[in-house]
């Protein structure tokens, strides 16, 4: 017979009853009935004294399964409730939050675009410009100075013929 371990479980259809035994006697020193279905060990095994072990027995119509692993998970009475609060609204707060997000990854895309065609532009081979130079300034010349008038009048001029 193997020993009845906390990780294990009571299977039954119709539910049955563990005997409570006396290792020294072998004595019964109690029944313990076990509702049907699958039930753990662990409370059935609180109720054991020192120096006694719990057995099935064949006509119980009980059987013992002892899980896959050693390890075991007990599970709690709570496990289906999500803790969830079915009056939950979201605040304004989320819903700016969540423009605000949008808005930074719009000004993030559109960085990044500038960013990338700068790259491809840097890529692009240029042809130096030579510095230009000033070019020299206009001087135009100034006006000759006029003649100034001749205050004596000019002789006449004679006629070409003779002297008459």
């Amino acid at each position: 017979m193997t020993e009845i371990t906390r990780n294990a479980r009571f299977v039954s259809a119709n539910g049955g009853k563990v005997d409570i035994i006396d290792l020294q006697s072998g004595e019964v020193l109690a029944d313990v009935s076990v509702p049907p279905g699958i039930q753990p060990t662990g409370p059935y095994l609180d109720l054991v004294p020192y120096g006694a072990q719990l057995q099935v027995g064949p006509e119980s119509g009980l059987a013992v399964l002892e899980p896959r692993s050693l390890t075991s998970i007990s599970k709690s009475p709570l496990r289906h409730q999500s803790g969830a609060n079915p009056d939950f609204q979201p605040t304004s707060a989320s819903r700016m939050e969540r423009e605000l997000r949008l808005q930074i990854a719009r000004m993030k895309s559109l960085n990044d675009g500038a960013e990338r065609r700068q790259r491809k532009l840097d890529q692009i081979e240029r042809i130096p410009n030579a510095p230009m130079e000033d070019p020299a300034p206009v001087v135009e010349p100034s006006p000759a100075p006029a003649p100034e008038p001749n205050p004596e009048p000019a002789p006449e001029p004679q006629p070409e013929g003779g002297n008459e």
